[in-house]
């Protein structure tokens, strides 16, 4: 059986697209899930999110192989009264490579767009010639001109904020995108499933836990979310 086909292929672009950051894994675990559903004789979901599919159910013997679901992303952090938007980390976001990336945040009334701003070269002069991004400087625009604006929006304090960035091939060979770490892992898991077939000695549980950054996800599932544990 040939591993990777134009159906995997079409199901790595849509699941590396996906924005499933941190603590709102679900529309990316639907999508794995999907995939896997055919290849699998059970699927489950535990109460943190956790998915993961079984084939052949009952065995003594147990195989577990797992990656994470979630994504590193921000959170709205505080809303100046001139319509910026601070951040802080939601996982172990960089923030050295966050000015000028284009972002979606995350509200109840849909994606709004943004972009983390800095100032331009010819314009960090004096004390600010060598201005370096922290935490405590890089900011999104929303094009807002003031907060009002921007709660309008229905943008608020504990939003989720993730880059703007799809898929994409170089050389015909090597890919580049969001949520590499560890997404790729759940694509591996579920090229892995078609080969598992038939009457095997063992049960294989093919698991994609949420909440890795916080190192909830894992611990949850192995105690608690598995009946298999």
């Amino acid at each position: 059986m040939k591993i990777l086909n134009k159906a995997s292929e079409a199901f790595l672009q849509r699941y590396l697209d996906n924005h499933a950051p941190t603590g709102y894994e679900s529309s990316g675990q639907k999508i794995w899930l999907e995939y896997l559903k055919p290849y699998v004789d059970e699927v489950h979901l535990d109460n943190y999110g956790s998915a993961y599919g079984v084939i052949n159910p009952g065995k003594d013997f147990r195989v577990v192989i797992e990656a994470h679901a979630d994504e590193i992303s921000w959170f709205v952090n505080y809303i100046t009264e001139d319509g910026f938007i601070n951040v802080v980390r939601n996982g172990g976001s960089d923030h050295q490579i966050a000015p000028s990336m284009r972002v979606h945040i995350h509200t109840k009334e849909g994606i709004v767009k943004g972009v983390f701003g800095w100032p331009a070269i010819h314009l960090r002069k004096g004390k600010d010639a060598n201005l370096a991004p922290s935490l405590e400087n890089i900011f999104v625009d929303i094009g807002a001109k003031n907060k009002d604006e921007v709660l309008k929006k229905g943008i608020h304090v504990g939003c989720v904020i993730t880059f703007e960035d799809s898929m994409t091939t170089l050389n015909g060979r090597f890919i580049v995108g969001r949520a590499l770490d560890n997404r790729i892992g759940g694509f591996c898991i579920a090229q892995g499933c078609p080969l598992d077939q038939g009457e095997q000695d063992r049960t294989t549980l093919f698991t994609l836990y949420c909440q890795c950054r916080p190192g909830r996800g894992r611990t949850s599932w192995s105690r608690n979310g598995s009946p298999y544990h």
